[in-house]
């Protein structure tokens, strides 16, 4: 069997994606914010559900984006429900999808995990670009090895991979590394946190938990300098870090996955400023 691995990358790889909330106005504030034509990747949670998820989807692709709706498996029923869903999709000019297994405390359906809804999305669109989740820092519900199966399984059908969110270099780096030698070859988009006050962050970090990077902060290294020292995190240290560790053979990380929190005006003065 051939693998998404084996694939060309996918297009816009070397770019960053931003992750925005569906939320009211949210496509006006993306078009005010960010670049003309930018990859936009529009979260699935079971409080805003599905729907809210698509219509932004479909208003940021109208609008000129690379729109990126989230698909989460445990809030689709079954193959004919995913099927549908990229039906709407492809009728409004959407053509990735990102795939996690969501939230939702009870499965609306067939699907309890991510691996069984990637593998009917391939099937049912051949063409499609799939992107999937992993947890460089430790999956809450797996140990390691189980999770490197995982995510082998799932690179059967994805085209690239994002980190949850990472504050450190050396654990995501050495995950990579662990990825590589198990053959292992997505792209991989490291998942960063825009620049956003100090409060919001631990406060958004403790929910969706992300691992050793969040513990750091009751310590006394240069990360927790880096997040507390002006009362705002900058990922930019971060970031010259993982482009450092990019130039080693093999790593192939591609373009960042910036988790905005919506905060749209604070990522443009990011990105003015660099």
């Amino acid at each position: 069997m051939t693998s998404a691995a084996d694939r060309d990358p996918p297009a816009g790889a070397t770019e960053a994606q931003f992750e925005v909330i569906p939320l009211k106005g949210i496509t006006d504030r993306v078009e005010g914010h960010l670049p003309p034509g930018a990859r936009v990747t529009v979260t699935a949670s079971p409080a805003q559900g599905l729907a809210a998820t698509i219509a932004v989807a479909g208003e940021l692709a109208a609008a000129g984006f690379t729109a990126i709706p989230h698909l989460a498996a445990r809030q689709i029923r079954d193959r004919h429900e995913a099927t549908d869903l990229l039906e709407q999709l492809a009728a409004a000019g959407v053509h990735e999808v990102f795939v996690i297994a969501g939230d939702a405390t009870r499965p609306a359906g067939d699907y309890t995990g991510s691996l069984g809804l990637l593998e009917d999305l391939a099937a049912a669109a051949p063409g499609i670009t799939l992107g999937m989740g992993a947890h460089p820092e430790g999956h809450p519900f797996v140990d390691e090895q189980e999770a490197i199966r995982l995510v082998r399984a799932k690179a059967e059908h994805a085209s690239y991979l994002v980190t949850q969110m990472c504050f450190e270099a050396p654990p995501l780096l050495q995950w990579v590394r662990s990825l590589r030698e198990a053959g292992i070859t997505l792209p991989i988009r490291p998942g960063i946190a825009a620049p956003v006050g100090t409060a919001r962050l631990l406060r958004i970090g403790a929910k969706v938990g992300v691992g050793r990077s969040l513990r750091m902060l009751s310590g006394r290294g240069s990360g927790m300098r880096r997040l507390v020292g002006p009362g705002e995190w900058d990922p930019d240290a971060l970031l010259a870090e993982l482009a450092r560790g990019q130039e080693e053979s093999g790593l192939a990380l591609a373009g960042p996955h910036v988790y905005t929190f919506n905060d749209l005006e604070a990522v443009a003065r990011w990105r003015a400023a660099a």
